[in-house]
């Protein structure tokens, strides 16, 4: 490559390395101003650094029940969907009448715009009982996720050689056994990778979330933060506060399993 074809990737990955951090930087630096400081110098450092705005935001509100309730209906859903997901890439390696039929309406889901399932997930979840309930709202991100993680888990099962399977076959080992000792193990990477992004997609969800929730009992951080944002009062300095909180877990998860991320699809790639 040419010093100017270098120096070109470059300044685009610089720029979209510029895009993705500086909302991202301005949000923390903002947290740590006062409601004054934010309207009078809104892009520059703070003129005197509160970082008492995040003990004032987990004393407004109960954050660290809401983070507990995103958490855990974010850990039900990818929970589900990895393992529906395992089971169904599964059966559709094992052609049949209606194999690429059923494909297609497992992956339909993801053309469907979101806001057209409100309606009718609202009632079903009203007549399921499940609504205001944290295991609701799992159970709903399971069925409005699930294209996402059997994508995932499907593209990476299906580089795994069907000599394996067949060896296995050879050998005496029936449906069951094949999957629990060689397909789940074999698509574990690309399992790890649905989970990750499924965790990060149900934990920052918010139309859902506050749709189906109405107390703190069940509610999540993302609908915990509009509390600082309200008609008649916007305390920006805790909303700031109370944002970054509710990133935090997301950051963290990614920056700890990035390395994952990374193997899995290279790993998917080189089978």
């Amino acid at each position: 490559m040419t010093i100017a074809g270098k120096s070109f990737r470059w300044a685009v990955l610089g720029i979209f390395t510029a895009i993705t951090l500086l909302p991202l930087l301005w949000l923390v630096m903002s947290s740590f101003k006062t409601q004054a400081d934010i309207f009078a110098n809104p892009f520059g450092l703070p003129s005197e650094w509160r970082f008492d705005n995040y003990g004032a935001a987990l004393a407004a509100h109960p954050l660290h029940l809401y983070l507990r309730n995103s958490l855990g209906a974010a850990l039900l859903a990818t929970v589900l969907i990895v393992v529906a997901s395992l089971m169904a890439s599964y059966a559709l390696l094992h052609r049949f009448r209606l194999s690429r039929a059923t494909f297609g309406f497992l992956l339909f889901g993801i053309l469907l715009p979101v806001n057209a399932l409100m309606t009718p997930i609202f009632f079903i979840v009203n007549m399921m009982g499940v609504y205001n309930t944290v295991v609701g709202l799992g159970l709903v991100y399971a069925g409005l996720f699930f294209p996402l993680g059997f994508l995932i888990v499907k593209t990476y099962m299906d580089t795994t050689p069907a000599e394996i399977f067949e060896a296995a076959r050879i050998d005496g080992a029936g449906f069951h056994s094949i999957f629990l000792r060689i397909a789940a193990p074999l698509t574990s990477p690309g399992a790890i990778t649905a989970a990750i992004f499924l965790m990060i997609t149900a934990f920052n969800e918010l139309l859902f979330a506050a749709v189906l929730t109405k107390d703190t009992d069940a509610q999540t951080v993302q609908v915990g933060v509009r509390y600082f944002l309200t008609t008649y009062s916007a305390n920006y300095p805790l909303a700031f506060a109370a944002t970054v909180i509710g990133i935090a877990p997301t950051v963290v998860i990614y920056i700890i399993l990035s390395d994952r991320i990374v193997a899995a699809m290279t790993a998917g790639s080189l089978k």
